[in-house]
């Protein structure tokens, strides 16, 4: 792909490392451990988050905000343990998601994962309930990744069909798992998160 240097935005590089798990891009050196140990290029073999970085560093803002494989890291901090600058590779590329996000609210892009709606469906349980609950996490993501209640419903259940009776069978599913968690604590839960959104 040919780099169109007058698209490039020199700036972009300060912007992620004045995100939160930004600071260490520039740090980077490119030498290709993140990639050549990450799990997911196994299955993905486009995922490169060198690439990504050097994208970044490089300043190509339109291509790196809106590349599809942003959303495919795990965030298994494997990259992060093996990298020889410390670059904390895996919270750079949520400090590149959370631009990416805010640049959809604010209309200038359109993201094609539904990482981002599950992300906040399951950080809205935590914050709700203390802990994970599936059923409430379930009920609320598949209803905004499909646009539908009705169509998030028979989603769910289609999803939950191949895997529901493994579910079943570690209580993760039945009338048990269906009553919300009661959690001790909510405050200081709640707590965590004003200051989560404060910062």
């Amino acid at each position: 792909m040919p780099i169109k240097t007058w698209e490039l935005d020199p700036n972009f590089k300060n912007e992620i490392m004045g995100e939160a798990g930004g600071e260490r891009l520039a740090s980077c050196f490119q030498c290709s451990t993140c990639t050549l140990g990450c799990p997911i290029t196994e299955i993905v073999p486009s995922y490169n988050p060198r690439k990504i970085i050097q994208m970044s560093l490089l300043g190509m803002r339109k291509e790196v905000l809106s590349n599809p494989d942003l959303w495919v890291c795990l965030i298994c901090q494997t990259c992060t343990a093996r990298c020889p600058q410390d670059v904390r590779i895996a919270d750079v590329l949520s400090a590149i998601r959370r631009i990416a996000e805010r640049e959809e609210e604010a209309g200038n892009l359109k993201i094609d994962s539904p990482r981002p709606l599950f992300d906040k469906a399951f950080q809205h349980q935590l914050e709700k309930y203390g802990r994970l609950y599936d059923i409430g996490l379930a009920k609320e993501y598949y209803p905004k990744k499909e646009g539908s209640f009705i169509k998030g419903m028979k989603a769910m259940m289609k999803d939950y069909k191949d895997f529901g009776m493994r579910m079943f069978k570690k209580g993760k599913m039945g009338p048990k798992a269906m009553l919300a968690p009661k959690v001790k604590g909510r405050a200081v839960i709640k707590k965590i998160f004003k200051e989560m959104g404060e910062e």
